[in-house]
């Protein structure tokens, strides 16, 4: 996403949080009301160019907006689509791509006023794991062939009643959408959304072993210590990395694992 359309979303974001939390209920129904108006942006191309067009006027996108969407979601939501209309976006794909990311943080409003945020973090981490090791089920929830309704019912099928509703909610949106190339990566972001909600970074640590509490809190102290604000390390048990760790966290990745040590020194040895 431009400059531009990131700063439309941040205002957008603003704007939209500054609603939520005037509302006491129902915030998992504005979101499935955001995510029925994204797949409606996805599947129609020129609905999408024209709330974007900076030619239009933004009385003119916004009674667009109102003949859409009006009868099917709330106020609040169409309020939501006809404000983001107004602002300039550089592509029409960043403006349902918007829409999207505020249904997600909405569903984190949600658990964050259920008091389930932190719960919900690490069971979206732990799920992106489950799918890193399941090929089958990655790839049976992920593939375009199954059509949206048994993708959803197979979620369903596998988490049964182990995860929390509010988790379940953002891996079906994940599961249902057509947006997401990958699931793992849709999960993992939205897990550093929360992190982020919380007032925390997370940094995703592979070992070839699992840390012990106390190695964990270590590495913990020190991230915090580096960045400024609390880091909490998600642990990735990984046996090829067969010793030594590697630490993203952002953008920035720490590779200290054996494996890549050996990989360098055969570089090495090649050049030489």
């Amino acid at each position: 996403m431009s400059a531009g359309s990131s700063a439309a979303l941040t205002e957008a974001m603003e704007r939209w949080n500054a609603v939520v939390d005037t509302i006491d209920g129902d915030l998992d129904a504005l979101a499935l009301q955001l995510a029925g108006v994204v797949d409606t942006l996805d599947g129609n191309a020129a609905l999408r160019r024209a709330l974007t067009d900076p030619g239009r006027s933004g009385e003119d996108k916004a009674a667009l907006d109102a003949s859409v969407f009006g009868a099917a979601v709330s106020s609040d939501v169409t309020d939501l689509v006809a404000g983001m209309a107004r602002t300039r976006w550089s592509r029409d794909t960043d403006f349902s791509f918007a829409v999207e990311r505020l249904g997600l943080e909405t569903l984190l409003a949600h658990a964050e006023k259920a008091g389930v945020l932190e719960k919900m973090t690490h069971e979206l981490y732990d799920f992106a794991r489950l799918l890193e090791r399941e090929r089958e089920l990655r790839i049976a929830l992920s593939g375009k062939d199954a059509s949206r309704e048994r993708r959803v019912a197979l979620l369903h099928d596998v988490v049964g009643d182990s995860l929390l509703p509010e988790t379940v909610a953002v891996i079906d949106r994940t599961v249902s959408s057509v947006r997401y190339r990958s699931i793992i990566a849709a999960l993992t972001q939205v897990a550093t959304h929360a992190s982020e909600r919380m007032g925390r970074r997370t940094a995703v640590v592979t070992a070839a072993i699992p840390l012990s509490d106390q190695q964990i809190e270590r590495l913990e102290r020190a991230l915090t210590a580096r960045y400024g604000i609390p880091v909490r390390a998600n642990v990735v048990v990984e046996p090829s990395v067969v010793g030594g760790i590697r630490v993203a966290i952002g953008n920035e990745l720490v590779d200290d694992t054996i494996a890549t040590r050996i990989g360098r020194l055969r570089r090495d040895v090649a050049e030489n």
